[in-house]
């Protein structure tokens, strides 16, 4: 799993990140961002695009085009808020470019939409997220990578239970490893640093998700969500929404529940860590130009 941050100067963790965010608006010039992606050969730069009218007016988007055609040698990507005639017409003079869109997949339209214009990046969003089963091997035969943002509860409707939201628990992080390329974090600036090191590094959150996971409008304590949560998460489709028999969260909201009243915890085993599971009864804006 590689995980990715927007520039932050302060940060600790940004020589360590698979991947850094920087906005084009605040790159002073080009011998700037070659400076800094020099500075960080072993990371990818996705170099960032937030109006795409500016970025064609003002010929923004074809000088950077050209940048990243001269300078192969760097591990650079362009990251476009969107797409329209003209934007196909210029990345089609450029065959060889990395690029990508920040624009949230939610349906499958758009999945193969993407991947067929050439994109190098998908994020996956909302229902698709219970469908990340399906989804990843068609991306990656296309050498597309899947992104997500974990610590976002997310749905197209902002009443949706919590537990038919998509997010993942740093728990689950592994399991998803098979399917997400890319996980990107959406923080300010404090946190951003924890939450690489809860995911990345803990995998594991003992108490309440809310604390960690946006959007989340209940108390989810962790510690009471058994393996084959996620297990059934990745494929599921949510079919429970659309007439569907299956009861899986109902069935974990509720196994939480009377775990929580028993004192009793899930512990994972970790040879055979999303197979089995067993209970155990235990207490218990900093963003700046790049110069």
């Amino acid at each position: 799993m590689k995980y990715c941050i927007d520039y932050i100067r302060d940060s600790k963790i940004l020589d360590e990140v698979d991947e850094i965010n920087i906005n084009y608006d605040r790159i002073q010039d080009f011998n700037a961002l070659l400076d800094f992606c020099n500075q960080h050969p072993k990371q990818r730069i996705n170099v960032c695009f937030y109006d795409l009218d500016k970025a064609l007016r003002e010929n923004q988007l074809k000088d950077l085009l050209d940048f990243q055609k001269e300078h192969t040698e760097l591990n650079m990507y362009i990251r476009l808020p969107g797409t329209n005639e003209e934007t196909g017409v210029m990345l089609n003079a450029y065959p060889d470019c990395k690029f990508y869109f920040g624009i949230y997949v939610n349906d499958w339209d758009r999945v193969i939409g993407f991947i067929n214009y050439g994109v190098t990046d998908i994020f996956i969003v909302e229902g698709l997220g219970f469908e990340l089963e399906k989804i990843a091997p068609i991306a990656h035969e296309h050498k597309v990578q899947v992104r997500v943002f974990p610590n976002i509860a997310q749905s197209s409707w902002k009443d949706t239970d919590d537990l038919r939201k998509f997010w993942i628990r740093p728990e689950d992080i592994d399991f998803y490893e098979q399917y997400v390329d890319v996980c990107e974090f959406i923080e300010d600036n404090k946190k951003v640093d924890v939450l690489y090191d809860i995911y990345k590094n803990d995998k594991k959150w003992f108490g309440d998700l809310t604390e960690i996971i946006g959007g989340l409008t209940k108390t989810i304590d962790s510690r009471y969500i058994v393996p084959r949560f996620v297990k059934k998460r990745v494929r599921c489709g949510r079919e429970c929404m659309k007439g569907g028999n299956c009861q899986m969260c109902d069935r974990i909201q509720e196994l939480s529940g009377n775990l929580e009243k028993a004192g009793l915890i899930v512990m994972i085993d970790k040879e055979d860590e999303f197979d089995g599971e067993r209970t155990n009864s235990e207490g218990g804006d900093n963003k700046e130009d790049i110069k």
